[in-house]
């Protein structure tokens, strides 16, 4: 009789030692909402309640003697932490834990800690190998050995790929000591090596060509099929590969967006959404559809952008028609000829006229002398006798002074434009609506996208009729000569025709035409931005394992001593600034303020070429309208002024 009331009060005991456990450990943690799921009797209960409330802590309590409670309704809270005390001697404890493995309720926000007895120890490990934790998990076991609880942390850096349990010594906790453990610094310094995880990765490569190789992620030169913005993701993730310890197994697809269905074609937006890649090894512009599909690690990596490159045309409609002719170019020293003919030939009529002796010499060494700025002088003093040569002095002076005054107002209104207005090229897309390009794509995700599904903002980031109406005139119904989707080397090509204007991103069009355009083409190259520059992010599942690992930026919350008095403090702040100082460049957001983004950057988007300015651009003749304009309006007064003349002339003296 009394062993077995002996063995009542030490069960009792025990049970308050439980509760006295427990709140120390959730108020350490500094948890304001619990969840209690116990088999035990009411005694147990009523004291964890009563203690939890004194420390201002809300608790529910879920009984699991009968049955298994809906955990996840129980449990559904992602935003907030929620502490979570199991019963582990309880009998249906492995299927409380095994529905919360297949909930994903052992993650960051979820605090477990699970009551059992040191004779249990061994089964609660091979129960927890089999349950599905990952790096984010919060699990702590504490096991009663006598009058002391072991604490023991468990986790594993992921199941799924292959990896084993972990386990960390926390503390332990006694009724004389109270709590001693460790809780002060960010968990990802205790998880810092990953111990060769392997991640399952999705990356994009258009057209899916065969032979694969990660080391076409890390080329510096442009690849076909890859894009900057996946080229700058896998660059982003080296460094953290090698610090962390862990490698990627690549899935090759071949587009970004994909639908829900199971059976349809693999993208990287659906492989998440199923679960059955970890992250995106490379990158896509997020729309709030794609967030119900994937969570995203901050920051952007970079921007997506997309043009149409062209050359700009020397004639066409609206601000291209009439074009004048481009200075020193072959054409203006013809025209020049032209117009010299033109004189001589006046200058020849009207030798015939007055009679003058070879009216053909005398017309070309005038405008040769005019051109050279030089009076002509035929020599005799007979003919200046019988002929003045008045007229044709003062007319050659006013051809001067007016050719004088006309080259200076052109010139002046050639470089007020210059320095005033951009350069001649379409602005908006009904200009290249109206030109006569023939239009051509590179084949990506995004234009398949645009012109499968009419209305959708692919380019422009919204719906845009004027989309709609490019994909109806120039694309869906416009002749076609060359086939619509070409890749970047044959749509380079085209482009230097002057006929096509080829859609693809600055980055690939870039490293093509940097080697293939000349100077002169290049300050005939113009582009139409069609994607605005938009950022673009790296993805993972939803609530994934990861997502805090790479968004992680530093030490989170406060440092506490746990009672260790005032040197230990200072010695536990030491070992925190030596860890962060280790390791400064983890995370994205570390290696953003780093300036590893700029540096990938820049390393991978090479030389673009530009014109180097020394060819002169062709100018639109309405730019110097006013001059020519006045040209012609004299030349109209002087032509009647002459009609006037001869008039007179005739009525006087015949």
């Amino acid at each position: 009789m009394w062993v077995i009331l002996l063995w009542s009060f030490c069960v009792c005991l025990a049970k308050a030692w439980d509760a006295q456990l427990a709140v120390e450990y959730y108020t350490r943690r500094d948890i304001r909402y619990l969840c209690f799921l116990s088999c035990d009797s009411s005694y147990k209960e009523l004291l964890l309640l009563r203690n939890f409330l004194n420390n201002n802590v809300k608790i529910s309590l879920a009984k699991i003697d009968k049955k298994v409670p809906e955990i996840e309704k129980l449990l559904n809270q992602r935003t907030t932490s929620v502490g979570v005390l199991l019963d582990g001697n309880c009998d249906r404890a492995f299927d409380v834990l095994k529905e919360a493995s297949m909930r994903g309720l052992f993650d960051a926000t979820h605090i477990w800690l699970i009551l059992d007895d040191s004779s249990a120890q061994n089964s609660i490990d091979s129960r927890m190998q089999q349950m599905n934790l990952s790096i984010d998990a919060d699990v702590v076991t504490a096991t009663n050995a006598g009058d002391v609880y072991d604490l023991m942390e468990v986790f594993n850096f992921g199941r799924i790929q292959g990896n084993s349990l972990e386990r960390k010594r926390l503390g332990e906790w006694s009724a004389q000591s109270g709590l001693n453990v460790s809780l002060g610094t960010f968990k990802y310094y205790d998880r810092w090596d990953f111990h060769n995880l392997t991640l399952r990765v999705v990356t994009v490569v258009v057209g899916q060509p065969e032979g694969f190789k990660p080391e076409m992620l890390t080329s510096m030169s442009y690849t076909k099929g890859l894009t900057v913005f996946t080229k700058i993701a896998a660059f982003v993730f080296e460094p953290l590969k090698e610090i962390h310890n862990f490698r990627f197994k690549y899935t090759v697809a071949g587009k970004w967006i994909g639908t829900a269905e199971k059976n349809s074609t693999l993208a990287v937006t659906n492989s998440l959404y199923w679960r059955e890649q970890d992250l995106s090894c490379t990158s896509a512009r997020i729309t709030s559809t794609w967030m119900q599909w994937v969570d995203i690690v901050y920051p952007p990596i970079t921007y997506l952008e997309s043009r149409f490159f062209y050359l700009i045309p020397n004639k066409g409609v609206g601000i291209y028609e009439n074009r004048f002719l481009r200075p020193l170019s072959p054409a203006v020293w013809w025209s020049t000829v032209a117009a010299g003919a033109l004189c001589a030939l006046v200058l020849a009529v009207a030798g015939i006229l007055e009679h003058r002796p070879g009216p053909g010499v005398y017309a070309v060494f005038s405008v040769i002398g005019a051109v050279c700025q030089q009076a002509y002088d035929e020599g005799t003093d007979e003919l200046e006798k019988r002929i003045s040569s008045q007229g044709r002095r003062i007319t050659l002076l006013v051809t001067a002074i007016t050719s004088m005054l006309l080259y200076n107002y052109y010139t002046s209104s050639v470089v007020s434009w210059l320095l005033s207005e951009a350069p001649p090229t379409l602005s908006d897309i009904d200009g290249l609506i109206n030109s006569d390009f023939e239009l051509i794509f590179e084949d990506i995700g995004y234009t398949r996208g645009w012109l499968e599904d009419v209305g959708f903002f692919y380019y422009g980031g919204y719906k845009n009729p004027k989309e709609d109406e490019l994909r109806e005139k120039k694309v869906k119904y416009a002749k076609r000569s060359k086939g619509l989707f070409q890749s970047v080397e044959d749509g380079v090509e085209l482009i230097r025709t002057g006929e096509y204007a080829y859609h693809t991103e600055p980055y690939t069009a870039y490293q093509r035409i940097s080697r293939k355009f000349d100077d002169t083409e290049l300050c005939r190259l113009g582009s139409l931005t069609m994607i605005q520059p938009a950022p673009v992010y790296i993805m993972t599942q939803r609530r994934s394992p990861y997502k805090e690992f790479f968004n992680w930026r530093k030490v989170t919350g406060h440092i506490l001593c746990f009672n260790k008095g005032v040197t230990n403090c200072i010695h536990l702040c030491c070992d925190i600034l030596i860890i962060t100082l280790k390791t400064i460049s983890s995370s994205l957001m570390r290696l953003k303020e780093r300036g590893h983004f700029t540096a990938i950057q820049t390393r991978v988007a090479g030389f673009f070429a530009s014109c180097s300015g020394s060819t002169p651009r062709a100018l639109a003749l309405g730019q110097a309208a006013p001059a020519f304009g006045l040209l012609a309006a004299f030349a109209v007064v002087a032509f009647i002024i002459l009609i006037l003349e001869i008039t007179w002339h005739r009525s006087n003296f015949v």
